[in-house]
């Protein structure tokens, strides 16, 4: 390793925040040569009076769970990794345990601790599952019963129930858009996906015939994206923001193009636009602790299915029009056609 490559090694064995043992495999046991104070404040050691004594006898309360390797085999060239429950200064403690080789008979042994990572998992399910469903079970019963009084009562009190039906049928909303999220939320992006986004712009537009919609698909009437079949959400978020946020009769436009490497879909209504503290937080600098409401929920969804697929998201306003635009890689084996072709499709 030449001395650049070794300062730079060090730096990164010093500080980073994962507890890494350097060791050497004699007899096919790991024996120490250097831990970092990462590891020395997680199992609570002296780092110059381990060295040279097997790995184990110092992290204690290894249990393997489904982990093939016993501590890393000499010369595999790939790392071995798993989850084992290690005694540290804290007590017992979930870790990811990665043996990564980095010579025949030598290895980096690095614990990460995902104990706190597995209770804000646990929260996260307590949250987003028991919360929402005992929500959505409280809703039925208010709705029914705040839409009845509302057809029945007239005057103030009339108004008054009308007003809490409309509360009642926007935590509902709510309540939904919150299981789409953790949906979207947990579940990987994979390179390998494709998606048809034609198909799927115009199933989503199928949806809402009631509406004027102008779809135009320019050089090519199949456009195959990097994408899950999240891209029907995100796509069906723009449309819907598109038409619901609209007084009076929704003008909306959809274009599907292709540039270099992504393809572009631009979503353009005549509706008021979004609120410029709510565009600030999404599209800007802003603080999210200033997001006011949940109008933009939607927004959000779609901005987070288009990152964890390398898409991007961008807002315009501009001559009493709001456009939106997603740019989304292109499958990576799809070329556009020759033929310049364009398709309109014009809703009821």
């Amino acid at each position: 390793m030449s001395e650049p490559d070794a300062t730079r090694f060090r730096a990164l064995f010093e500080h980073t925040d994962d507890a890494v043992a350097e060791v050497k495999f004699i007899d096919d046991k790991p024996i120490i040569r250097a831990v970092n104070p990462a590891f020395v404040e997680l199992f609570g050691v002296d780092s110059e009076q381990i060295r040279g004594e097997p790995l184990t006898e110092h992290v204690l309360g290894i249990e393997r769970d489904g982990w093939k390797a016993s501590d890393g085999a000499p010369g595999d060239p790939h790392p071995q990794q798993g989850t084992v429950t290690g005694q540290t200064v804290e007590g017992p403690r979930q870790l990811s345990c990665r043996v990564v080789p980095t010579t025949a008979n030598r290895a980096l042994t690095i614990y990460t601790d995902l104990t706190e990572r597995q209770r804000r998992e646990q929260h996260h399910q307590v949250l987003h599952r028991v919360l929402r469903h005992n929500l959505r079970n409280k809703l039925v019963p208010l709705l029914d019963g705040t839409e009845t009084l509302a057809a029945e009562l007239s005057g103030d009190l009339g108004a008054q129930a009308s007003l809490m039906a409309t509360a009642a049928s926007e935590l509902a909303e709510l309540s939904e858009m919150a299981g789409k999220i953790e949906y979207v939320m947990g579940a990987a992006a994979t390179t390998a996906s494709r998606t048809d986004l034609v198909e799927s712009v115009q199933s989503v537009l199928d949806r809402y015939d009631a509406a004027t919609v102008d779809l135009a698909v320019e050089d090519s009437e199949t456009v195959t994206v990097a994408v899950d079949d999240r891209l029907e959400i995100a796509l069906t978020q723009l449309v819907e923001n598109g038409i619901k946020h609209t007084d009076g009769e929704p003008e909306l436009s959809v274009t599907v193009r292709c540039e270099r490497t992504v393809a572009v879909v631009e979503v353009s209504d005549n509706g008021p636009g979004l609120p410029e503290h709510e565009r600030a937080v999404l599209f800007g600098d802003r603080p999210i602790t200033q997001l006011r409401h949940s109008t933009g929920l939607g927004l959000w969804l779609t901005k987070w299915i288009l990152d964890c697929h390398g898409g991007e998201l961008a807002y315009d306003r501009h001559d009493g029009r709001t456009t939106l635009t997603l740019q989304i890689p292109l499958a990576a084996e799809f070329g556009v056609g020759d033929n310049d072709r364009r398709r309109t499709s014009q809703g009821d």
